[in-house]
């Protein structure tokens, strides 16, 4: 029975799932003043369609890479498609009803999904993936959760809260961005093996691992950059400088475990952490207003 439970939450990648709803929490907590339950878990429904549709694309690989739950889907692409019309459907209707406004949105989100599993997105050598072009597998990977974490609560709420804007907004994901490609490399070193035999573009394919790994310390040092600029500028106030912890557990968490050689359960687990993360400053927040204090200090 957990062997059985421990599969599906690989399968279906719960992990990100947890994430994706904790990122769009904090962020629509900030960026709004207001704490999007239902948007969050919208957002996650997506990023569960999402890695369904890719898990059952990339059999092949994930078998190359042994990730678990990956034998269970051999020779069921049909039926986990036809689970996936299903949901998508429930999932749109359900949609609607909590928040119309986000259709549109949630179209072009799966839209991009489909694209990054399926070979549908036109290139000057014929139909390709995301995933088989290089740059955009990770970069359009880390749109999606802009969208999601972002958009999302900013187009429901209609507008933001006081004090904060479109440079908030800019500056936040200028932020989130490269911090969450980092997220992508890692899981790229994990997967070099089978990458490589499927011809995947990633970065550690095509520039080696030691090359890789600069690349994750520059982004996370450019996610710092960013943050503190945005509190020294005024468009983000000191409560959110409190997320630059985020690099810095990531270099502490990742550095041992690259050198040793990454493991599928190293990246889940830097994955969950980043979602207690999460939960620790959503938890956090809520702690301090209610105690009375400040809720942000601005050096405008």
């Amino acid at each position: 029975m957990l062997r059985d439970l421990g599969d599906l939450a690989s399968i279906l990648r719960l992990h990100i799932i947890a994430i994706a709803i904790g990122a769009a929490l904090v962020f629509g907590r900030v960026l709004t003043g207001e704490l999007h339950v239902a948007v969050a878990l919208l957002g996650g429904l997506d990023w569960l369609l999402i890695n369904l549709l890719n898990r059952v694309s990339d059999v092949e690989e994930d078998r190359m890479n042994r990730i678990r739950g990956t034998e269970r889907l051999v020779g069921r692409h049909g039926t986990v498609l036809a689970i996936w019309v299903g949901l998508l459907g429930g999932s749109v209707v359900l949609g609607h009803v909590l928040a119309p406004e986000l259709t549109a949105w949630r179209g072009l989100v799966q839209v991009v999904g489909i694209g990054y599993s399926y070979r549908i997105v036109p290139t000057p050598g014929g139909l390709k993936r995301l995933k088989d072009l290089y740059f955009l597998k990770n970069f359009m990977s880390a749109m999606l959760f802009v969208a999601t974490c972002l958009v999302y609560p900013v187009v429901v709420s209609g507008g933001f809260a006081e004090g904060y804007g479109w440079v908030s907004f800019v500056m936040l994901a200028l932020f989130f961005v490269p911090f969450e490609i980092t997220y992508e490399i890692l899981y790229d070193l994990r997967d070099l093996e089978g990458d490589r035999l499927a011809k995947v573009p990633t970065y550690p394919v095509v520039h080696g691992e030691a090359v890789s790994v600069r690349i994750i310390d520059a982004l996370l040092g450019v996610a710092a950059v960013a943050l503190v600029s945005a509190v020294l500028m005024g468009a983000l106030g000191v409560r959110e400088l409190l997320m630059v912890l985020a690099p810095v557990v990531q270099v502490a968490f990742y550095k041992p475990r690259q050198r040793r050689g990454l493991t599928t359960a190293d990246c889940i687990q830097l994955t969950w952490l980043g979602a207690g993360l999460l939960a620790v400053w959503l938890v956090g927040t809520d702690l301090w207003e209610r105690a009375g204090l400040p809720a942000n200090v601005w050096l405008r």
